[in-house]
């Protein structure tokens, strides 16, 4: 199981079926399906229990399909989630760095004449 990072999102459980559990995501609107969630214990140092793939939401609630199981999945487990990385054009750092090189290169040009 690769290593689930510190700052993953986590989610209370409200529903659990035979094989899927149900959640509600609050604002974490990049949930998807097809997402990949773990399901741990926090009783037991968030132990994992179950992995699970999201298969559907709507605007508040999310299911999610069990996929793979150590122990019985119940309400009193947490989702841990990984957002996923963000596109470089969406990035902050991309855009910033693209309007630092465009006035670079005007002002350069400019003294250049």
């Amino acid at each position: 199981m690769p290593r689930i990072p510190r700052d993953a999102a986590r989610f209370e459980i409200d529903v659990v079926d035979d094989s899927t559990a149900s959640f509600r995501f609050a604002e974490a609107r990049w949930i998807r399906a097809g997402a990949q969630a773990y399901a741990v214990d926090p009783v037991h140092r968030d132990a994992l229990v179950a992995r699970l793939r999201m298969i559907s939401r709507d605007s508040t609630t999310a299911r999610a399909l069990v996929t793979s199981q150590v122990a019985r999945l119940t309400s009193a487990h947490f989702l841990l989630m990984v957002r996923p990385p963000t596109p470089w054009w969406r990035s902050p750092r991309f855009w910033g760095g693209a309007l630092l090189g465009a006035a670079t290169g005007v002002g350069t040009a400019a003294v250049s004449r």
